[in-house]
């Protein structure tokens, strides 16, 4: 596995492994075919909230909210953050089970005095 160093959403740089579902450039993509895969799916407000999946951009909380509507990851560890103007960034660790989906649910402090 190689890495590369990436912006974390809150200013910081840190090196961001290439897992399966990301390209060489660090954009993130579907996984590789054939590789286990789960979802995560975030019911978390704001809804416009930006998601990054270990230290990379992979779209909005509505992107990944609803019943059909998930974040296919690779099997195994991954760090999201979760940002918005505002708000207090919220960060978690999932552990993403082949073949399952699992919810997060979460709703972002409001950041006073920024």
């Amino acid at each position: 596995m190689s890495g590369r160093f990436g912006f974390w959403p809150w200013g910081a740089w840190l090196p961001v492994p290439l897992y399966s579902g990301y390209t060489e450039s660090g954009a993130y993509g579907p996984p590789l075919e054939g590789a286990p895969v789960g979802g995560l799916q975030l019911d978390i407000d704001p809804r416009r909230a930006q998601v990054f999946v270990d230290g990379t951009y992979a779209g909005l909380v509505e992107d990944f909210s609803g019943y059909f509507h998930h974040l296919e990851l690779p099997a195994g560890p991954h760090d999201i953050a979760v940002v918005a103007p505002g708000y207090e960034p919220l960060s978690f660790q999932v552990l993403v089970s082949p073949g399952a989906t699992q919810t997060q649910r979460a709703t972002l402090s409001r950041a006073y005095g920024r």
